[in-house]
């Protein structure tokens, strides 16, 4: 079972979300809140899900400030960023303070709970939608943090960055490295201090803007 929380200001879009998503059997809603601070206030009590997913503009606390505080004092939570596609930065802005994916607001209400099964599962989500548009958007963003071009990596961090990229877990991916899942943390953590990246949605981005990675691939 699969415990999440909701976090908008808006009373109605929670209860639609929340009333399409526990429809699967797998997933539970066990917290509501409608900004950062009610949040952080309701986590204080005990309750913790796997997976909060998160809309950015919000009053008293936003996403931005809700998602550092998440860093800080729940860093195994998983936080899918939750807004409108067309909000300038706000993808990727989450991203790289730690969001592990992305829901738009304009998406099939139906992807909801593949969204949060995908996180839970491989760690990250990216819909199709945020993979191509932000890819097409930002390959010539040359300013970015994090972006710095191929040479930095080694062979078996590029290998590692590809597979990162599929839904294979950290074990899965050392047999095919014919290494040990320690070593193949030794290379996540490599690379997210290489390219000041935090997780591996941002990883992934990585891989995509800088051409490492099919986008059809994934």
């Amino acid at each position: 079972m699969i415990h999440l929380a909701l976090v908008d200001d808006h009373t109605v879009t929670r209860k639609g979300i929340r009333s399409i998503i526990e429809l699967h059997p797998g997933i539970k809603v066990i917290l509501e809140a409608s900004n950062g601070k009610e949040l952080l206030e309701k986590l204080a009590t005990g309750k913790q899900p796997d997976i909060i997913i998160l809309d950015i503009n919000m009053p008293q606390m936003n996403g931005y400030q809700a998602i550092e505080e998440l860093q800080l004092h729940y860093p195994k939570v998983k936080v899918i960023a939750f807004s409108f596609i067309d909000e300038e930065d706000a993808v990727m802005n989450m991203i790289y303070a730690g969001a592990c994916g992305y829901i738009s607001k304009n998406a099939d209400p139906s992807t909801l709970a593949d969204a949060v099964i995908t996180a839970h599962k491989k760690g990250f989500y990216l819909s199709e939608l945020v993979k191509k548009e932000y890819f097409r958007k930002y390959t010539s963003d040359k300013k970015r943090p994090g972006f710095h071009g191929k040479e930095y990596l080694s062979p078996k961090e590029l290998q590692f960055l590809k597979l990162a990229a599929t839904n294979l877990n950290y074990k899965e991916i050392a047999v095919i490295m014919e290494v040990r899942p320690k070593t193949v943390e030794n290379y996540r953590d490599n690379l997210f201090m290489k390219l000041d990246i935090k997780n591996r949605a941002a990883l992934t981005l990585y891989g995509l803007k800088n051409g490492l990675i099919d986008i059809f691939d994934l």
